[in-house]
């Protein structure tokens, strides 16, 4: 038995595969077309976290706490508190770990170093600033 005509001689019809043919003539698609009234500009897709952020209002730990309680609000009462931590201790780790994620913190927060995110780089950050006369 082939698939899609995997196996068959050149030419062989595979019509029958997709089912019944169909007596209606194909229509045109109808061009894709944007309503530019609907726009949206930047700045009002920016959260009011991201804003506070931004502002120095809040830390960075404080912003993805934030962003992950979010996240995981629907979860409340759905699992047990215990569980509920984890997810959130597994979320905040992976964003402290994981490339991808840290490079897009990077890029929604503005933030330019990996040691504004990662625990590691914070000790770095915080030792070298301790040291400077």
């Amino acid at each position: 038995m082939g698939i899609d005509g995997i196996g068959k001689p050149p030419g062989a019809s595979i019509a029958s595969v997709g089912g019944a043919p169909s007596t209606e003539p194909a229509r045109a698609a109808e061009p894709f077309v944007l309503d530019r009234s609907a726009a949206v500009a930047p700045s009002d897709r920016i959260s009011a976290a991201l804003s506070s952020l931004q502002r120095g209002e809040l830390s960075l730990d404080q912003y993805l706490d934030g962003r992950i309680s979010d996240a995981t609000n629907h979860l409340t009462g759905q699992i047990s508190p215990e569980q509920l931590d984890f997810v959130k201790q597994s979320l905040r780790e992976q964003l402290t770990t994981d490339p991808v994620l840290v490079e897009l913190v990077q890029r929604t927060t503005g933030s330019s170093a990996a040691s504004a995110i990662t625990p590691e780089g914070r000790l770095f950050a915080a030792n070298r600033r301790a040291r400077l006369p």
